[in-house]
């Protein structure tokens, strides 16, 4: 009768307990006993259990990053990744298993990609150039891996080819950069939304529709109706205000330019409506204040006659009291 297990047994206990929490899904549970059988391995004066000690300590980090999700940690599971035996085939749960130099480079992939931010046009608004550069240089590495899809694409929800995401990366690097100058050169943002398009073929469809229409009010270029300067952009250099148009106007003007005119709205450049707004916002300000002070004076003048009412009450109750005490 052993009253005390062996390392191997102690080993093999924690191994089969995190093997069955990650069969469950438990994957928390999971990096604990695996964490659990590496500290055994380290110690292990049995040479089979010491060696075993990387492999641990890998899929204690692998599912570790499985459950984060983080650059940082699917980083740290590919380093570890890369001390093991690059031909050893590792049981990540999935049909087949992959070696070790196969998983070690999905790791590096996935560090890549979630080390990104996820896009949206509103997202991309507030991006700088160093987002931008780093969408494009992730894009070409995944485009250099081909259209093979990452072994743990079910791990992570990414069910498209590296080349497709890559395509895409492309494309989310030419949006920020278009969104940056499309006020300031909207020729050279026309250009750079027309190589978004080409990498897009596959993005999701907002964002297809956005670049589409994008391009298509940058192509615009008309007349400002106030200044009567050439300006390019329906919504960044120009907009259109509501006016009263009638028939004569538009048979006299609609032709000086095109878009000029548009469904009872007007062409008017960014320079000439935040004149009109800045100037309407300071009459606007002005009434305001003149409102107020109006107000005040009402206010005070009600006050006074309110106090001298108040005086009046009081005087007449006094002398009511004086009379009724006088009769008694």
């Amino acid at each position: 009768m052993h009253l005390f297990k062996s390392d191997r047994e102690k080993f093999e206990n924690e191994l089969n307990k995190a093997l069955s929490e990650r069969n469950k899904g438990n994957l928390e549970s999971a990096v604990k006993y695996f964490l659990n059988a590496y500290e055994i391995a380290l110690g292990a004066k049995d040479p089979e259990i010491s060696k075993r000690a990387d492999e641990t300590l890998f899929y204690a980090l692998f599912y570790d990053a499985l459950v984060k999700k983080t650059a940082e940690s699917f980083s740290k599971a590919s380093q570890q990744c890369k001390k093991l035996d690059p031909s050893w085939q590792l049981d990540i749960g999935l049909a087949s298993k992959p070696t070790a130099s196969e998983l070690c480079r999905d790791l590096e992939i996935a560090s890549m990609i979630v080390s990104l931010p996820e896009f949206s046009i509103d997202v991309a608004r507030r991006m700088d150039e160093s987002l931008a550069s780093k969408y494009e240089e992730i894009g070409s590495k995944l485009l250099a891996e081909g259209s093979r899809r990452l072994i743990i694409e079910d791990y992570l929800k990414i069910n498209d080819p590296l080349s497709t995401i890559g395509f895409r990366f492309l494309g989310y690097s030419r949006i920020v950069r278009a969104l940056k100058i499309e006020a300031d050169n909207p020729a050279n943002a026309m250009e750079l939304y027309g190589e978004a398009a080409a990498y897009l073929q596959q993005a999701p469809a907002e964002i297809k529709k956005f670049v589409d229409s994008r391009m298509g009010k940058l192509s615009k270029t008309t007349r400002c109706w106030v200044c009567h300067r050439e300006i390019q952009g329906e919504e960044i250099n120009y907009i259109y205000l509501p006016a009263s148009i009638n028939k004569y106007i538009i048979e006299k003007y609609g032709n000086d330019s095109p878009y000029i005119i548009n469904n009872g709205t007007i062409a008017v450049c960014r320079v000439c409506y935040t004149m009109i707004y800045n100037l309407s916002d300071a009459l606007a300000k002005k009434y305001y204040e003149q409102a107020m002070k109006a107000l005040q004076e009402v206010e005070a003048r009600l006050n006074a006659r309110i106090s001298i009412l108040e005086a009046k009450l009081m005087s007449l109750s006094i002398q009511a009291g004086r009379r009724y005490y006088m009769r008694d």
